[in-house]
């Protein structure tokens, strides 16, 4: 796994450097060790390379689809990074239990709690499963928020395009008691809120950045989800 991450991640992060200039805010908030949760908005297929160039080497194991593993070649590539397979067609109690043993182990796991990509570029509602996984896992969240990936590559285009600008942050840690305080309902909303706020932050940046041209107007610039 460290070498498929290592080699992985420096070549993406001077691809992504030299094509869409991409900006990260927030490494020294990822623990040195010890389990944790990253906790990410969702906007395209590439946003777990942009988070794993964000944390360095505190590497985590994430969770696709099922349906991504028939790629033989893509398989083949996710397996070697510990991508865990989701059967999103049902609560998938195996791969509920291969994440929570990659956090008793003291690694990381990355999970996308609206479920899916966002189809307009806004923050969608998360789901309850996220906080199940918090509260089983006692595991703390560090909350990252990802901006750009969405007019990159949107969901329903078939590949990405060579323009655009990116931007990541992740905020400090916080205890998965502080995040579910007062209920699950409040303390994903908490969560969401967050995330959202420093993706709008970061939007509001690449767009000084890049005169105005990016990201382009969408519903990512008011979230009527939240």
């Amino acid at each position: 796994m460290l070498f498929w991450w290592n080699g992985v991640r420096g070549c993406l992060w001077f691809a992504f450097k030299m094509l869409y200039r991409l900006h990260l805010e927030g490494e020294e908030h990822v623990p040195r060790t010890g389990p944790v949760i990253y906790v990410a908005n969702h906007q395209a297929h590439m946003d777990p390379c942009i988070v794993g160039i964000l944390v360095g080497d505190r590497p985590f194991s994430g969770m696709a689809r099922k349906t991504l593993f028939t790629n033989p070649i893509l398989s083949w590539m996710m397996r070697g990074i510990g991508v865990i397979a989701l059967d999103q067609s049902k609560g998938d109690t195996a791969a509920m239990k291969a994440g929570l043993a990659e956090l008793e182990a003291g690694r990381c796991l990355l999970i996308f709690p609206e479920g899916t990509r966002t189809r307009d570029g806004a923050v969608h509602k998360f789901k309850p499963g996220a906080a199940l996984l918090i509260r089983r896992s006692g595991a703390p969240v560090v909350p990252v928020a990802i901006e750009g990936a969405y007019d990159i590559w949107r969901i329903g285009t078939p590949r990405p395009k060579l323009t655009g600008h990116l931007a990541v942050r992740a905020a400090p840690m916080v205890s998965a008691e502080e995040v579910l305080r007062g209920g699950v309902e409040a303390g994903l909303q908490r969560l969401h809120d967050q995330i959202d706020a420093m993706r709008l932050e970061l939007r509001a940046r690449l767009r000084r950045e890049s005169g105005g041209r990016y990201p382009a107007p969408s519903a990512g610039d008011a979230n009527p989800a939240a």
